[in-house]
This record gives structure tokens, sequence and C-alpha cells, in this order.
């Protein structure tokens, strides 16, 4: 328990960081120059429009929506602080539904723009700006008779947010946290900073450039977001969550003087692909995965292709790493996956209640062969140290397999 949240929790630091960093440098944004300041709105068109451009460019309909609803509520907010005025209906209105948006678009998984889901988001929106128009206009009509327009401020003319839309923004300022931290994902956890931006300009007495930077430093924590995930994209395996081989490859262009890499292979992988079919053997290479991961003496660890895996140890050598590796073999090898059958339940819960009970899923073990190499005077070269721990995870499969061989020393 105390592994999940430590890893969940730094996927928070990020935006907080940005937001505190805003916050403390509020009474700052007096002492730059005005010819300086008048770019700031620029900037964060610039960085709302550049992370939809990357949005769409990666497929991530979601951070492009809630992006798109960020560009709107700025673009609105500025247009309303040029000595317009807006009736406190539409404030209202807009106070629920900045929040309520943020927090379906969390709850939402990921579907592309052109699937049915995807076109559906995008007529929801329509459909709300549409009416928010007509809503306005109207507004505007009946609070010019009744003399109950809102004064303005230097953004936008919001008037001060009222109790039960702050109650609101709160629930669902819970709820995005609540769906980024059972999710583990940067990109959610960039849509609950967005919310968390927004509530700090409805919430705080902020003039232009302070509202502003909020909103900018909102807009740079999901352009980032977005740039981290496609950059996932690119150097993770997304069947084992791994490294993939073009990291390993650009990882062995800068490794030291001083570095040992283990070259993996599953036993039998094919025969157990073909009796149990390639879900199994999907399901096998997950949980694998998962234990190399975490690997002893400090290696890291990549799927080189198919059920072959690699470990890069720095500044170690062969002989240091031989215990962690035959650790490794051994809890593989020593291991009953339990492959879940086809008619498994969507609740994690149950899943788990049915696990407990026999007949609900098959035993499958598996065993791993390991060669391993070191970098030495006459093998500097990482692609003649991995062919010869290559060469030595053959030796080892020609003596039975199931066991760790080291390279002999050049």
């Amino acid at each position: 328990m105390h592994v999940l949240f430590s890893k969940k929790i730094p996927l928070f630091l990020f935006p907080a960081t940005m937001l505190a960093a805003v916050y403390v440098l509020l009474p700052s944004l007096g002492e730059i120059p005005g010819s300086w300041l008048q770019f700031l709105p620029h900037v964060t068109y610039i960085a709302m429009l550049a992370g939809m451009f990357l949005s769409l460019h990666f497929n991530k309909s979601r951070a492009f929506f809630v992006l798109l609803i960020l560009l709107l509520y700025y673009w609105h907010g500025i247009s309303y602080g040029e000595g317009h005025r807006l009736p406190s209906r539409v404030c209202t209105a807009i106070d629920y539904l900045f929040p309520a948006n943020i927090t379906l678009v969390c709850l939402m998984r990921e579907k592309g723009f052109f699937s049915f889901a995807g076109r559906l988001r995008s007529a929801f929106l329509l459909i709300q700006l549409v009416l928010m128009v007509i809503f306005a206009k109207a507004g505007e009509a009946m609070a010019l008779n009744q003399a109950q327009l809102q004064a303005g401020r230097a953004f936008g003319s919001y008037p001060a947010m009222h109790g039960p839309a702050l109650f609101f923004m709160g629930f669902c300022g819970i709820l995005a946290a609540i769906l980024s931290y059972a999710r583990a994902s940067l990109i959610d956890s960039a849509f609950f900073g967005a919310l968390v931006a927004v509530a700090m300009v409805r919430t705080q007495p902020l003039t232009g450039d302070a509202a502003t930077a909020f909103l900018l430093a909102a807009a740079l924590i999901l352009l980032l977001s977005v740039l981290q995930e496609s950059h996932n994209m690119a150097y993770r395996d997304d069947l084992t969550g791994l490294l993939s081989r073009r990291a390993l490859n650009e990882q062995l262009a800068g490794l030291g003087r001083n570095y040992a890499i283990a070259m993996l292979d599953l036993d039998h992988f094919k025969r157990l692909n073909d009796s149990l079919g390639h879900d199994v053997g999907d399901q096998v290479l997950r949980m694998v995965a998962a234990r190399i991961r975490k690997v002893g003496g400090g290696g890291k660890a990549y799927r080189y292709g198919g059920e072959e895996f690699t470990i890069v140890f720095h500044g170690r050598t062969a002989e240091d790493v031989l215990p962690s590796l035959e650790d490794l073999r051994s809890s593989i090898a020593s291991y009953q996956f339990l492959v879940r059958s086809s008619s498994r339940p969507d609740s994690m819960r149950e899943g788990r209640k049915r696990r407990t009970r026999s007949g609900e899923s098959t035993p499958v073990s598996v065993t791993m062969s390991i060669g391993v190499a070191e970098s030495s005077r006459r093998m500097r070269d990482p692609h003649d140290v991995m062919a010869a721990a290559d060469a030595a995870l053959y030796r080892a499969k020609n003596r039975g397999r199931n066991r760790v061989s080291t390279a002999c020393r050049s």
C-alpha cells in the first residue's frame, strides 16, 4: 500500500508545483514592465493552442476538449474584462459548467476524435456553447431593463462565487483528484490541476494579469502532460509497461565504461502461446515484466521484443549482478501465474473474490533463461556486450534452460 501511494502521489507534484510557483510569484508581477505584461495574454493563447494542436496530433481527445474549454473560458473572461458587463445568471452557469465539464472528461476514457464517443463529446460541448451564447444575449437584454448588470473586474465581469457554486466546484475537484489517483495518469492529474487553477481565479480577488498567470499555468500543465504521454507512447511498451527497444537503443549510446547487460528469454513461450492462446501469453508477459521491473542491483529493464527482455546495470560487473539475476530467475520459476478466464468480471473486487475460488483460474508456470556479460577493455561497444550476453543466454538454453549463464571474459 505504501509503495502504491509513493508511486501515485508524484503525479500531483507537477501541477501542484506549477500552481504554487505562480501563487508565490504573484507579488512580483507588479515589478514586471507593462510592455512585457502586454504579451502575457498572447503567450497564454499560444500555450492553449499549442496544447490543442499536440492533442489533435497524438489523438488525445480528452486533453483537447479540456484545453478548448479553458480557451473559451479565458477568451470569455478577457472579452468581458474590457469594459463589458455580464448578467449574474450567466456567471453562475459558467461556475457550474466549467467544473462539471472537467469532471465529465475525467470520468471518460480516451476514445479519440472520430469515434462515436468523440463525436458525441464534440456535439455536447457545441450545444453548451450555443446555449450559453443565447442565454447571455437574452440575459443582457433582461438585465438592461432591470438594471441588474454586474460591474466589471479586471478579469471578466464575474461576481464573487456563491456558496453552492463553491461547494460544487470543491466536490468536482475532490472527484477529479480521486479519479486521477485511481488511474495513476499524468493527464488526469493535469485535468485536476486545470480545475484547481480556475478555482484559484474564481475564489481569489485577482487582477487580470494574475488570473492570466494561473490560466497560463493550467495551459502549460496540460501541454506538458500531453508531451509526456506522447513520450511514453514512443518509449514504453504498451503491453508490459517496460521501456521499449527504442529507449534501450538511446540508453546504450550514453553508457559509461563500466556496466553489465543481461538478456532474458522465456523458455518454451511459443508452446505456451500455441496451447493456451495469445491472450494468455500476453497475461504471462505482463506478469513476468512486473517481476523483472523489480530486479535488484540497480538494473533498468526493457522489453527487447517478443518474449525477450534486457536489463542494463550501470557501474556493475557480471559478478555483482549474478545474485539479483538468480533471485529473479528463481522467483519466476517458483511463481504460479493464475491465468484469468475469458469470462472474468469487470469489477476488480469481484475478480479478486473469484480468484480465491478453485476452478476460476488456470495455474501456469514458466521459466526463464538468462545470459549476462560485462564491458571490458576488449569489449567497449555496448552492442558487443549485448551480443556476448545473447550468446550466454543461448548457452543457458542449450544446458537445460531455467538458468543464468555468464559470458566468457575477454
